[in-house]
């Protein structure tokens, strides 16, 4: 079975091994340049050793660009771009070994679970894809975890165990570095595959993925920290993309206790920002949340605490009389 699994893997492989690849878009702002990630996410849970599931997803950096139905074995597009370039034929050879590699690799772990003492019920996860930075590929990954563990990865042209993941990890690594057919397929889709479509969706999704909208920027109070003390909350909401610099300062200096939040996002797709600091009371007098972020053309928003409650929204074009 995994022969077979092998000559029809490297078969896919040939057929799109002439694909072109497209010029990926620069991003708007040299300033704001930043390292751009495709992944695909796989879950595979298995109950016992004749049941499991499997899941995957597509992903540009937190966007979600495709799915799988694991029902009809086919690649679920959640954009208008997220075809890329990649022609129907390509997509279908995409597809077919999706449908291989789901197939083969519930039956290659269900025969060795007992060798590598896999515990049922287990869960085994893949992050896979690559990166550019500046229009260029620059990386590519292939992470492995097992019951959420960081367990090994691939490196170069062979399997590793993580740090940490102890003997099992090792012994997987082993084995599955004698196949080198599996080595060469994997290195062929993080080298060549991985970056001519991470282009090609950066190609076809250019005007959605360099929107730019201005964030609107205001300060609260949080709760106290305690007596005589203040915590300083700075709100930075509706901005896009996602990339943004939000600091408490005094005049031009950091305030080195700035703790910053996630970036959350909103239903816009549009995100959200909360900083903080936690001062003595006297000493908020001075203080300012200052944002910086592409949409802004160079022009930092800066609130000073004593505008608390008043926020700072984008100001409206300016109209140029014909």
């Amino acid at each position: 079975m995994l022969l077979l699994l092998l000559l029809l893997f490297k078969g896919c492989l040939q057929c799109g091994a002439s694909l072109d690849a497209p010029q990926v878009p620069g991003p708007p702002d040299p300033a704001t340049e930043e390292v751009l990630s495709f992944r695909i996410l796989h879950t595979s849970s298995f109950a016992n050793s004749s049941w499991a599931s499997s899941e995957a997803s597509g992903w540009l950096d937190d966007l979600q660009t495709h799915g799988w139905d694991k029902v009809l074995g086919t690649i679920s597009f959640l954009r208008p771009w997220s075809q890329g370039n990649f022609s129907s034929e390509d997509l279908k050879i995409l597809k077919n070994l999706f449908l291989l590699y789901f197939h083969g690799f519930v039956i290659e772990v269900q025969a060795f679970a007992h060798q590598f003492q896999f515990e049922y019920p287990f869960e085994l996860q893949v992050s896979a894809g690559c990166t550019e930075h500046a229009g260029k590929a620059s990386g590519s990954f292939l992470n492995g975890a097992y019951q959420g563990s960081d367990f090994l990865s691939f490196q170069g042209n062979s399997w590793q165990p993580s740090p940490g993941a102890g003997s099992r990890a090792q012994k997987v690594c082993a084995v599955l570095n004698n196949y080198l057919d599996i080595k060469e397929i994997v290195q062929t889709l993080l080298s060549h595959t991985c970056p001519l479509f991470l282009a090609g969706i950066l190609e076809a999704g250019k005007s959605e993925l360099e929107r730019q909208v201005k964030p609107e920027a205001w300060v609260s109070k949080g709760p106290s920290p305690g007596p005589g003390r203040l915590l300083l909350v700075c709100h930075v909401s509706g901005f896009h993309p996602k990339p943004v610099w939000v600091m408490w300062m005094r005049g031009e200096q950091e305030q080195r206790g700035t703790q910053r939040g996630d970036v959350l996002p909103h239903a816009d797709e549009t995100w959200y920002l909360r900083v903080t600091l936690d001062v003595a009371a006297r000493e908020a007098a001075g203080l300012s949340c200052r944002v910086k972020h592409s949409s802004l053309g160079g022009q930092d928003i800066i609130i000073h605490w004593a505008q608390i409650g008043r926020p700072w929204r984008p100001l409206p074009p300016v109209l140029t009389p014909p």
